[in-house]
């Protein structure tokens, strides 16, 4: 403890005083750098919160400005909040999984990253974390088909969106390009070049649009639009938001979109020329949660925090605009909060529709998306954006070939079956970790495991992405020399 031996030091060579003027100044001194007879450090009136959060900067400085005063008045103390940049969804599971197999234990909770908490709450990383009853009473079970809590506890819906295909109307009407309805249309050619996509590894919001897709058409048409998607794509921008601003910008034509960042474009310079459509029938309600992590270090904060995100303060801050009282300060989020009566006329709040509204998406299977949750954004990695230059040259000799029903069958055939890509997704793509209280050789031998199931995982990418390439490769020979004797 830093303060007492200092004072200690300090004072080592004073002048010598009577006993009792010495005691009489020192113990109190002493004790209470100590802390008082508990021989405990004095308690700091300033608490600590580290959260990881896939949100942008402007969700994450209107939380931080609400929350503080909000804590202060519920509980007399200052607050500190800490979002270390650790990149989007699926880096923060994969940090979360690092950290946790080394048993390391130092951020407090997830907000933001939908999907992976099924996935957090499958591996223990989630603790429970009661809500006081009012605040539970008003949220409902589910919408749209979809839980917007755990039974457990151990994540809430904090936020609600949809997905689908953001437009340049301004570029598809001057190019005289089909408009955009459902998601096969950034598989069209005539969007060669033209079609905004992101590496799913890098943005939640981007996977889980992808991972619709599959369900949406079923596995092997979805992956079809999604191989014939990553040809037709400009580029392969590493955040989803890049692919709203290129089609403000007129860089791309057409792009998958969560609901909010096209809603936000739209309010922005060049807004006028975008559109925005739910391919109807084909997409889902997302649920984007908020949870403790298992042993944060300061539990009951990180409780507090879930407690304000999920109140009618924290709820507005979503959907209210900026600069208006119990609104966001200077950023409007442009998001649909979980709370229905924030939906009622007089509530003060804009919306461009009512998820509440919505119908359940049938299709959908949760646990399918679970079991292939890191597994899906490592093959389209392999598949999309590490081939992505032999991939686009292929697709282009093909359609210059007259699009042949065998090579395009090729091309977009996957690698692995569908079944296969959730075993694999529950084996080889889940972490071992060692159970709290385990011994040093059952952590060692489960070490062992761990990193002979990393070699493997990566070996497997390996073969994925030169099997791949050696494939786009020859398709593309094949295509130029039938096009040669067209």
């Amino acid at each position: 403890m830093p303060g007492g031996p200092r004072f200690l030091g300090r004072h080592r060579f004073l002048p010598l005083l009577p006993f009792a003027i010495f005691a009489s100044f020192a113990v109190p001194v002493v004790l209470g750098l100590l802390g008082g007879c508990s021989g405990k450090p004095a308690a700091s009136t300033t608490d600590k919160l580290v959260i990881y959060s896939p949100h942008s900067d402007e969700i994450e400085q209107e939380f931080q400005a609400a929350f503080i005063p909000w804590y202060r008045a519920e509980t007399g103390r200052e607050v500190e909040l800490s979002w270390p940049d650790v990149g989007g969804t699926t880096q923060i599971i994969r940090r979360i999984q690092d950290k946790f197999v080394a048993g390391r234990y130092d951020v407090d909770l997830v907000f933001g990253g939908g999907p992976i908490f099924d996935r957090m709450k499958q591996l223990g990383f989630l603790q429970p974390c009661p809500l006081p009853r009012e605040v539970l009473a008003a949220l409902p079970n589910s919408v749209a088909g979809q839980p917007l809590y755990d039974p457990d506890f151990t994540w809430y819906g904090a936020a609600i969106s949809t997905f689908g295909l953001i437009y340049n109307k301004k570029m598809i009407a001057d190019r005289g390009l089909p408009q955009p309805e459902s998601w096969d249309v950034m598989a069209d050619p005539k969007y060669f070049g033209l079609v905004g996509a992101a590496d799913a590894t890098k943005s939640g919001s981007i996977r889980k649009a992808y991972e619709i897709i599959l369900q949406a058409y079923g596995y092997e048409r979805g992956m079809s639009i999604l191989v014939r998607m990553g040809a037709n794509a400009r580029e392969f921008s590493e955040g989803a938001s890049d692919v709203p601003r290129l089609c403000a910008q007129g860089f791309v034509a057409v792009g998958a979109c969560i609901d909010f960042y096209a809603q936000r474009q739209m309010l922005a310079e060049g807004g006028e020329n975008v559109g925005f459509v739910s391919p109807k029938g084909l997409t889902v309600i997302n649920c984007d949660p908020i949870g403790v992590l298992k042993n944060a270090p300061d539990r009951a904060v990180a409780e507090k925090f879930v407690e304000f995100v999920m109140s009618p303060a924290g709820q507005r801050l979503w959907m209210t605009p900026a600069g208006t009282p119990g609104g966001p300060q200077k950023h409007a989020l442009e998001r649909l909060s979980v709370l229905p009566r924030l939906y009622a006329p007089g509530a003060g709040t804009r919306f461009a529709m009512n998820p509440f509204e919505m119908p359940p998406a049938d299709f959908y299977d949760a646990a399918k998306e679970t079991a292939r949750l890191t597994i899906l954004p490592d093959y389209l990695r392999a598949a999309l954006v590490d081939n992505y230059k032999p991939l686009r040259e292929a697709w282009q000799a093909i359609v210059g070939a007259g699009l042949p029903a065998d090579l395009v069958a090729e091309l977009v055939q996957p690698l692995i079956t569908e079944d296969e890509m959730q075993r694999l997704g529950r084996d080889l793509w889940t972490p071992i970790q060692a159970p709290e209280g385990a011994s040093a050789e059952v952590r060692a031998e489960l070490a062992r495991k761990e990193e002979s199931r990393l070699r493997e995982q990566s070996d497997r990418l390996t073969e994925w992405t030169r099997t791949l390439r050696e494939r786009y490769e020859r398709l593309a020979q094949t295509a130029a020399r039938r096009s040669a004797t067209r």
